[in-house]
């Protein structure tokens, strides 16, 4: 028995929106304002784990609910400017890569490496500090 697996290089609409389009400084400050939690996703065009993370784990209902709920989610590119300050400021190695914070900043974990959903959420709820 063979399995293929195809990965598109383009994000699904539906993991568009469990990121907020704001940048990264907005989210900073929405966070502080609204008291919740935060996370940046730190990924790249060429990283199939971060693609195939896009496809399942950021299109999970549970996932994008509690998301919505709890925290600001930012997905950035590892090419782009502020992604580069976060990956050398916090040692990024490897992608995925998401960096958990609380509402005023302080990081509270590093997760490396790919996700399934329901790991994913068990960390999403984990790392709530509120």
């Amino acid at each position: 028995m063979v399995f293929i697996f195809v990965i598109t290089i383009g994000m699904s609409s539906q993991a568009q929106s469990l990121f907020s389009n704001m940048s990264y400084a907005d989210a900073v400050k929405t966070a502080k304002k609204e008291n919740k939690s935060y996370f940046v996703d730190l990924t790249a065009s060429w990283c199939l784990p971060c693609k195939l993370m896009d496809q399942t784990v950021f299109q999970d209902q549970m996932v994008i609910q509690y998301v919505e709920e709890q925290y600001i989610a930012v997905q950035l590119d590892v090419e782009d400017f502020d992604a580069m300050i976060l990956k050398s400021e916090y040692q990024v190695k490897s992608l995925p890569t998401i960096l958990f914070f609380n509402a005023n900043g302080k990081m509270i974990a590093k997760e490396e490496g790919l996700q399934t959903g329901t790991n994913f959420l068990k960390l999403l709820k984990q790392y709530d500090s509120n």
